[in-house]
């Protein structure tokens, strides 16, 4: 799967929280699904500090606050 990297990874958890937590902030009910508010915005909470470690073991530290590379142009 040469598409799968750390950054879709990384964009499929933006989605995932985007989901959970959108859905905690206009008011979803989660409880059907068996997860209260809470829950909610823990497990969203814990896809955050996943995005970050995966940023800090693919750049390092010093990379997460480095300036981006200049975009390629094609």
């Amino acid at each position: 799967m040469k598409w799968f990297n750390s950054n879709s990874f990384h964009n499929f958890l933006n989605v995932l929280i985007t989901i959970i937590c959108g859905g905690a902030l206009v008011g979803f009910d989660w409880t059907m699904f068996g997860v209260t508010d809470r829950t909610a915005l823990q497990i969203s909470g814990s896809l955050a500090l996943l995005k970050l470690v995966i940023n800090a073991v693919r750049d390092g530290p010093t990379g997460m606050v480095a300036p981006p590379p200049p975009a390629e142009e094609k």
